[in-house]
């Protein structure tokens, strides 16, 4: 098996989203969920995406009853990370900063969302500080004046 998921159409990816919800799952179930989810798709179809999912190696199938039940192949963690690679790689040309500035500068990001930000950076750069600073206890407590 690859250790990074097949491109998949966004009915795929949908199906997708919905098997990581579920974990696993019949035709009808996952039918089911994407209903809840405001995609009303007949049962065929969703055997026919999941059909093509499984041909792909994007989900795994238990034939050892019936109905069959599918369950995804990939973490969703995983996926998402290669999408947002490929995003910036080819929306914008592999600069990560061009993302973020363009996330910050726009006008639908709450305080709260920026303040979420603002910490995943200031953890990001933890490790590089403690690779620099020898003193334990020095990193703890700037750590704790940040929170």
């Amino acid at each position: 098996m690859s250790t990074r998921c097949p491109e998949l159409t966004p009915a795929e990816f949908g199906v997708m989203k919905t098997l990581w919800h579920l974990d696993q799952a019949t035709v009808a179930e996952v039918r089911a969920e994407l209903g809840r989810r405001g995609s009303d798709l007949a049962y065929t179809t969703v055997m026919t995406l999941l059909g093509r999912l499984a041909g792909k190696q994007a989900v795994t199938v238990c034939k050892a009853r019936e109905p069959f039940v599918y369950a995804p192949a990939f973490r969703r963690e995983s996926v998402l990370r290669d999408r947002l690679r490929d995003f910036v790689r080819d929306v914008f040309d592999g600069q990560a900063s061009s993302v973020v500035l363009s996330l910050v500068a726009d006008a639908n990001l709450s305080a709260d969302e920026l303040r979420a930000i603002e910490r995943r950076i200031a953890d990001a750069e933890q490790p590089a500080l403690a690779d620099s600073e020898p003193d334990v206890a020095a990193r703890a407590k700037r750590k704790k004046e940040r929170k």
